[in-house]
């Protein structure tokens, strides 16, 4: 390991009173990051389960009343499901919990913009709205899951 040096002065006498020696605290830096794709596929498979199940038991609640779901319900569920699946991610990854949970929100999103409305243009501004709002909520997710890290 490289040392870091550091020399300090104690303000209650005159002239060096020690020299410090400070390692890293880990020696991550010189691994290098390495991206965990099987973090951000398992954010990913969370995601499209609890949105699954989500969709079986809306179904079930229109089947069986009058009451119909409204847009911001179902945009909501699908933010709160990309937020769980990158807390999921950034919960298994070893760093930067925050980049594995935009990485699984930018997948949940272009696997859902693949299953939804294709003719969206990427050029418009309202999808560029919709991505950075996933974004978003995917970073946040897997901040906070890096924080409920074991170990």
């Amino acid at each position: 390991m490289q040392p870091l040096g550091a020399a300090y002065f104690s303000p209650a006498g005159i002239g060096l009173y020690g020299v410090t020696w400070m390692v890293k605290k880990n020696n991550l830096d010189a691994a290098g990051f390495k991206l965990q794709p099987v973090a951000v596929l398992q954010g990913t498979v969370v995601v499209l389960v609890l949105l699954f199940l989500a969709s079986v038991v809306l179904a079930l609640a229109v089947s069986f009343s009058p009451w119909q779901a409204g847009a911001g319900l179902l945009k909501a569920i699908a933010h709160l499901a990309v937020f769980a699946g990158a807390f999921w991610a950034g919960k298994k990854c070893a760093r930067k919990a925050w980049l594995h949970g935009i990485l699984v929100g930018l997948a949940a999103f272009i696997l859902l913009g693949a299953l939804g409305s294709v003719e969206q243009s990427v050029l418009s501004w309202l999808w560029w709205q919709r991505l950075l709002r996933m974004l978003f909520a995917a970073m946040l997710g897997g901040m906070v899951g890096g924080l409920f890290k074991s170990g």
